[in-house]
C-alpha cells in the first residue's frame, strides 16, 4: 500500500533563511555521488563490482549512496533460489543501454559514448567527476518508522541554490536493505553471500514523483508513506536493516543528487561545516608550523554545541593540533556556536624529518541531534619528499598494490617518499605544492581508465618542469590507443602516450607474455635478471606489447627472442622517463622487481645531488652565527655547485628575505634588524626544490 502526500512552499532565499529550522542548507554544494549498480546472483563477476561500490560509500562518507538492481539473465533465479528482483528493474536498465554485467551507473550522466551504462572499472573515476560538479539542488531526507503498523513516513525537502537545466524535476524514493545473505556466484561465500544496498521497492514508482518548481530560491517540502510489507518474493524485510535513499533527477535521466538515511529516525539533518577559502592542500617544512585559516560553521538555528574532532595518523615526528576560542586542542573539543556566525579555526601541523603526504580531518557533529550525519573537512600536507607513487584512482587495484613500489623504493634507500592517489595529484599539481618533487612512480596497476585528461596534464606538466617519470600498468595501451568499445583514449592522453611514454600500442598481449626480460644492451637495466611475469587479476592478464617511438629505446622485453617489447625508455628534455605496459605487482620476483625500482630511482637521482638528506645537510647548509642574532647574521654554506636561492621566514611560513647563493659561495650575510625576537628558519632552494632547512633565533 502507498500513500503520497504533498506540500509544496516556495520561499524566496531571504525568507528561507528567517524560517524555523529546515534539513538542508541554502549555500550551493556540489552533486553526491548516486551509483545504480545492476547486478545478479548468477553474475561471475558481481562481487568485484560490489567491492568496489563499497569503496566508493567508505571513501565518501555522506556523499554517497548506491542502489543494487537485481536484474537480467543473471538475476533469474534456479529452481529453490531466492528471487531478488523488482519490478522496476527491467525500465531502469533499459534506459542505460547496458550490455553487460555488473554495470552501473553514475547518477545516470553520460561519460562515454551516448548511453549512461558504466562498466565497473570505470564507476570510481566517474564518482570522482560528479563529486566535483555544483548541483543546482541541496535534498534534505529525514524518516520515521511505526513497528506497530510497519508504516514509513519519508520527509523530503529541496532547496534550489539556482535554476534546474530541466523546468520539471522527480523526487525518487527507494527502500533498499542491507544483510541480505543469500547464493552469489563468485565471492567465495557460495549461498552465505552478504548482500547490500539491494533494492526492495519504489516508493514513488517506476520514474518519481514530479516537482515543477525548480528556480533558484525555491524550497520544496514533500511526505510520502509506504506500508513497508513482511517480505517482498518471499524474502523477508528486516526493516533494521533497510535505508531509504532520495535523489533528484532532471526528467528520468541526469540525477542532480541525492543521499541516504536508515529507515528508523534518519535524518540527513545539514548540520554545519567546516570551510575556508584558504588552499587545502600545503607544502610542509620540517620543524616549520603549516597554519590552515578555516571556520566552523551552524546551519542549526540559534546556539547549538558542536563536537569538533581532529583525526590525522601522522608518521613519526610530525605533530598537529587546532586552536579555537583561543584554546588549542590535539584531539576533539566542544563548542558552541551560532547559525549565521562562523567560528575562527585554526589547523597547525609541524611536520617532522620523516617524508610524508597526510591527511587531517575534522569531524564536525551536533551534540543535540546526534542522529545527524557527520561532516567532514580534510586539509592535506606534503613535507620532505621528493619521490612520490602516485596510484591511479580508478577501481583500487593500484592501491592494492601499491605496497610493491613502497617495498621496493625503501630497499632502494629512497627515505623521501610518499603516496597520493592520482585525483589527489592533479589537486597537488593545482595547489602548487609538488615544487620539491623529483620523481613519480605513476601505479596504474589494472585500472580503468588510466589516466583521465587532468590526471594527464597534470602529469605532462610534471615530465615538462623536467622531472622523471615512471609508469607501470598493464592496458594502458589498449585503453588509450586502440580505440575499441570501453576505451578511454582521448586526444589528451594520447598525447601523453605518444610524446611523453614515447610508445606506439602494438598489442593487448595475454598469458604469452610471461617474462620479463632486460635489454642486455641497455646502460641502466641490462643487468637485470629475467622473471615471469603472473595472472594477478584471476584470468585477467593483458601485459601490452608495445614499440618505442622518436628517440625512446626498448628497456626490457617479454620473451627470450626479443621480439615482444614490454617497457621503453627515454628523455623528453631533461626528465627521464620509462614506461611498462605491464604492472609490477605481475613481476613474480620480488628481488627482480625491486632490483628495477632500484636501478629506476638511482637513474632518476643521478646528478640531481639530494639522495641522502644527512649528506646534503653536511655539503650545503651549515648554521648561523651568531645564534641567537641580533640585526646582522652569517650562515656557512659549503660544495655550492650551482646558483641557489636562501629564504629565510617566520614560525607562520610568511617568507622574509630572499637572497641570490652563487655557485661557489662559502658564507652569506643577510640583514635581521627588522625582525622581531622569536623563532625563525632558513633554507636553500635548488630548482623549485628545498634541498635542507635550518632553525635560528632572534633576540632584541
Amino acid at each position: 500500500m502507498k500513500k503520497i502526500f504533498t506540500t509544496l512552499l516556495i520561499f524566496a532565499a531571504g525568507l528561507f533563511a528567517a524560517q524555523s529550522q529546515t534539513l538542508v542548507t541554502t549555500q550551493p554544494l556540489n552533486k553526491n555521488i548516486v551509483l545504480e549498480e545492476y547486478t545478479g546472483i548468477h553474475c561471475q563477476y558481481c562481487p568485484e563490482g560490489h567491492a568496489i561500490s563499497a569503496a566508493i560509500l567508505a571513501n565518501h562518507p555522506g556523499r554517497a549512496v548506491v542502489i543494487a538492481i537485481h536484474q537480467g539473465s543473471f538475476a533469474t533465479p534456479n529452481t529453490g533460489e531466492p528471487d531478488y528482483r523488482t519490478p522496476f528493474g527491467d525500465a531502469l536498465a533499459g534506459q542505460t543501454a547496458l550490455t553487460g554485467y555488473p554495470s552501473g551507473t553514475v547518477n545516470r550522466h553520460v561519460f562515454i559514448g551516448t548511453t549512461t551504462a558504466l562498466g565497473r572499472g570505470d564507476w570510481t573515476s566517474s564518482s570522482e567527476i560528479i563529486l566535483q560538479q555544483p548541483s543546482p539542488v541541496n535534498v534534505g531526507v529525514e524518516s520515521s518508522f511505526n513497528a506497530a503498523t510497519r508504516e514509513v513516513t519519508v520527509h523530503v525537502e529541496l532547496y534550489y541554490t539556482a535554476n534546474s537545466a530541466v523546468p520539471t524535476n522527480y523526487i525518487n524514493v527507494a527502500l533498499i536493505q542491507n544483510h541480505v545473505f543469500g547464493p552469489q556466484t563468485g565471492g567465495g561465500a557460495g549461498s552465505n553471500y552478504e548482500h547490500m544496498e539491494m533494492l526492495r521497492y519504489l516508493i514513488t514508482g517506476q520514474w518519481g514523483d514530479a516537482v515543477t518548481t525548480t528556480t533558484q530560491g525555491s524550497l520544496v517540502e514533500k511526505t510520502y508513506t509506504y506500508i513497508i510489507p513482511a517480505a517482498y518474493n518471499n524474502i523477508p524485510c528486516v526493516v533494521e536493516n533497510c535505508e531509504i535513499a532520495v535523489s533528484v533527477a532532471e526528467g528520468h535521466q541526469e540525477i542532480l543528487s541525492g543521499d541516504v538515511v536508515p529507515v528508523i529516525d534518519g535524518t540527513n539533518l545539514y548540520v554545519g561545516d567546516i570551510s575556508t577559502s584558504d588552499s587545502v592542500m600545503k607544502l610542509g617544512q620540517p620543524s616549520l608550523m603549516t597554519s590552515f585559516n578555516l571556520a566552523a560553521n551552524s546551519n542549526i538555528a540559534g546556539t547549538e554545541p558542536f563536537k569538533i574532532k581532529l583525526v590525522s595518523a601522522p608518521p613519526a615526528g610530525w605533530s598537529s593540533s587546532f586552536v579555537i576560542d583561543g584554546l588549542t586542542f590535539t584531539d576533539s573539543t566542544v563548542v558552541n556556536l551560532v547559525k549565521g556566525t562562523p567560528k575562527s579555526l585554526t589547523l597547525q601541523v609541524t611536520p617532522g624529518d620523516t617524508a610524508g603526504f597526510e591527511d587531517f580531518t575534522f569531524e564536525l557533529s551536533s551534540v543535540n541531534k546526534p542522529n545527524a550525519p557527520v561532516k567532514y573537512f580534510t586539509a592535506h600536507v606534503i613535507s620532505n619528499v621528493n619521490t612520490l607513487i602516485v596510484n591511479a584512482a580508478g577501481d583500487n587495484n593500484a592501491t592494492l598494490h601499491s605496497d610493491v613500489y613502497i617495498a621496493g623504493l625503501k630497499a632502494a634507500g629512497c627515505d623521501h617518499l610518499a603516496v597520493m592517489k592520482s585525483n589527489l595529484f592533479v589537486q597537488a599539481k593545482t595547489a602548487g605544492v609538488l615544487t620539491e618533487i623529483v620523481n613519480i612512480f605513476y601505479n596504474v596497476a589494472w585500472t580503468f581508465p588510466a589516466f583521465t585528461d587532468p590526471e594527464a596534464l597534470a602529469v605532462k606538466s610534471f615530465v615538462d618542469n623536467g622531472k622523471n617519470l615512471l609508469v607501470a600498468g598493464q592496458d594502458i595501451g589498449w585503453d588509450i590507443m586502440s580505440a575499441a568499445a570501453g576505451s578511454h583514449g582521448t586526444p589528451v592522453t594520447q598525447d601523453l602516450y605518444t610524446n611523453y611514454l614515447k610508445a606506439a600500442f602494438v598489442d593487448d598481449g595475454g598469458t604469452a607474455n610471461n617474462k620479463l626480460v632486460a635489454n642486455v644492451l641497455d646502460p641502466i637495466y641490462g643487468t637485470v635478471a629475467t622473471s615471469a611475469i603472473v595472472d594477478v587479476y584471476g584470468g585477467n592478464m593483458y601485459p601490452d606489447q608495445i614499440n618505442p617511438v622518436q628517440d625512446a629505446t626498448a628497456a626490457f622485453y617479454y620473451n627470450t627472442t626479443l621480439t615482444k617489447i614490454g617497457a621503453v625508455k627515454s628523455t623528453k628534455d631533461q626528465a627521464k622517463v620509462i614506461y611498462f605496459g605491464v604492472g609490477l605487482e605481475m613481476v613474480q620476483a620480488a628481488a627482480i622487481r625491486n632490483d628495477v625500482l632500484k636501478k629506476t630511482y638511482d637513474w632518476f637521482m643521478d646528478g640531481v645531488g639530494i639522495n641522502d638528506k644527512e649528506a646534503v645537510r653536511a655539503a650545503f647548509l651549515g648554521q648561523n652565527f651568531p645564534n641567537p642574532a641580533c640585526n646582522e647574521t652569517s650562515i656557512l654554506l659549503g660544495s655550492i655547485d650551482r646558483d641557489m636561492v636562501l629564504e629565510i621566514s617566520d614560525i607562520t611560513g610568511k617568507t622574509l628575505v630572499t637572497e641570490p647563493v652563487k655557485a661557489g659561495a662559502g658564507q652569506i650575510t643577510v640583514s635581521t634588524s627588522s625582525f622581531g625576537s622569536g623563532l625563525y628558519f632558513y633554507r636553500l632552494v635548488s630548482g623549485g626544490r628545498v634541498i635542507d632547512t635550518r632553525k635560528m633565533s632572534i633576540q632584541k
